[in-house]
């Protein structure tokens, strides 16, 4: 029935349903105003699309007239306006009435598929026991191939754990239109990963290293394993040496990899300001 996944919402106990909530089912939160016309005819498509999904997904109702403010913590300037959380936070908004059609169109892609228990268990074990948590995604993945998220998840593990002729397979066969940053991270870590595989092992870099002025080929993959392991800003820094002092290494490998690097890092991370201008300076 509707009513078990239609509930109002107030301020008071926004945290349990909305929040909390939201980290068991998507919850979307619908805005809206007595005064309101396409809010009243809004609400029982919201009541339909509830009783679709069968609990899958709840719909909150704050009136935006008698709690100001949640409308305001959310900059709703127009009603309604709908906003979908999952996680316990906002994963999109939408603002105006909207028919059935467009009401699924706009959750589809943040309902939970029979595959994602396993991607879910597999996160929770990932840190300590990579190998089984390769096998639920390999499990995952052979259940529901269209579940495009595993594909970045099993090949980030497997770039982990050294099985790099697994995690190029995963990402190739990744349909070009379900590309997205996680998978385009992946892809560039296994660069440096098979970059670094294809270099000198650890310990005569290390020998390499200690002469005092160390080639080119050295420092560059030094700089790579240092990606590898995780330190950015030592492998960036290095990757730019070389690109002030050896462009031509390569056939340009340094600039190369050190864009490769951008492609990986966070778009918000604010490092990679700094790193594009380093590069930019260093190429001038």
């Amino acid at each position: 029935m509707a009513g078990e996944h239609v509930y109002a919402v107030t301020t008071a106990d926004f945290e349990q349903h909305v929040i909390g909530e939201s980290q068991r089912r998507l919850v979307l939160v619908d805005f809206w105003a007595a005064w309101c016309g396409p809010c009243r005819s809004l609400a029982p498509l919201l009541e339909q699309l509830a009783v679709q999904h069968d609990g899958r997904v709840a719909v909150a109702k704050i009136d935006s007239d008698a709690e100001p403010q949640l409308s305001s913590r959310f900059g709703v300037r127009s009603l309604p306006t709908l906003i979908l959380f999952k996680g316990g936070a906002p994963a999109g908004q939408i603002v105006g009435a909207q028919p059935l059609a467009a009401l699924n169109a706009f959750i589809a892609p943040h309902l939970d598929r029979p595959s994602d228990r396993l991607r879910r268990y597999a996160q929770e074990i990932a840190a300590t026991e990579p190998d089984a948590a390769i096998t639920l995604l390999e499990q995952a993945l052979a259940e529901d191939p269209e579940n495009f998220r595993i594909h970045a998840e099993l090949a980030a593990l497997c770039i982990d754990v050294g099985r790099l002729e697994r995690a190029a397979e995963v990402l190739d066969v990744l349909p070009a239109r379900e590309a997205d940053d996680a998978s385009k991270r992946q892809e560039a870590r296994l660069r440096f990963a098979t970059i670094a595989q294809g270099g000198p092992s650890p310990e005569a870099l290390d020998a390499a290293l200690a002469h005092e002025r160390p080639d080119t080929a050295t420092r560059y993959y030094a700089a790579v394993r240092k990606l590898v392991n995780g330190d950015v800003p030592g492998g960036v820094d290095e990757l730019i040496a070389i690109v002030r002092t050896d462009r031509k290494y390569g056939d340009d490998a340094a600039r190369r990899t050190a864009l490769d690097v951008f492609t990986l890092m966070a778009t918000d991370d604010p490092r990679l300001r700094e790193f594009r201008t380093a590069l930019a300076r260093a190429l001038n």
